[in-house]
């Protein structure tokens, strides 16, 4: 059996910040923890792209708590690097103290239109709001039967990015027979578009 060899790590860390000082790199790239604002050094294995499945999580988490930590923990992913990823895309702000997601950013929704299912990018989180409102009213209506919830949506549009229009689907039967269809849901569709 091979003999363990004793590591001095404080001198490992010194060696390292050293040499890439001397490189010219700041002190945080050269531990390999660079800022969201400084280029990235160099693309290990750590460092590749966060998945975009991870990123949508955290982001999810982040609106709700408004802290990259707790957001961070529930994608399994580290603070440091999801807040470097969601500033790098552009896709927060800083509102006093708190992070939070931009409002105005494009999202990947589902909207039921013209008696199908269509998947769309809307512009803003108000439009998007709009349309997951549609599909609340549309599951309260197939559990009801009442065609209450379906009224406030009569004749009301949404308009995608390239700025073409869907209205939005209020017949009962046409609603009916997609429930009983199945298909897509908006909750898997939804994506902030980064």
């Amino acid at each position: 059996m091979a003999k363990r060899r004793d590591r001095n790590h404080t001198a490992e860390y010194r060696h390292r910040i050293a040499q890439g000082m001397a490189r010219g790199l700041t002190r945080s790239q050269a531990r390999g923890h660079r800022r969201a604002a400084e280029a990235i050094v160099a693309k290990s294995r750590k460092q590749r792209a966060l998945e975009d499945a991870k990123l949508q999580m955290g982001l999810r988490y982040l609106r709700k708590e408004k802290n990259f930590t707790k957001a961070a923990k529930e994608a399994h992913v580290s603070p440091e690097r999801l807040r470097t990823v969601a500033i790098e895309k552009g896709i927060v702000e800083k509102r006093g103290r708190r992070w939070t997601i931009k409002r105005d950013l494009p999202r990947r929704v589902l909207v039921l239109a013209d008696g199908r299912e269509r998947t769309i990018t809307v512009p803003n989180f108000k439009t998007a709001s709009v349309v997951g409102k549609h599909w609340s009213a549309i599951g309260s209506f197939v559990r009801t039967a009442d065609v209450a919830f379906l009224r406030p949506f009569i004749g009301k549009t949404v308009t995608d990015m390239s700025g073409k229009s869907y209205v939005l689907e209020t017949r009962t039967n046409v609603v009916l027979r997609h429930a009983h269809a199945g298909g897509s849901s908006f909750e898997q569709t939804y994506r902030i578009v980064v």
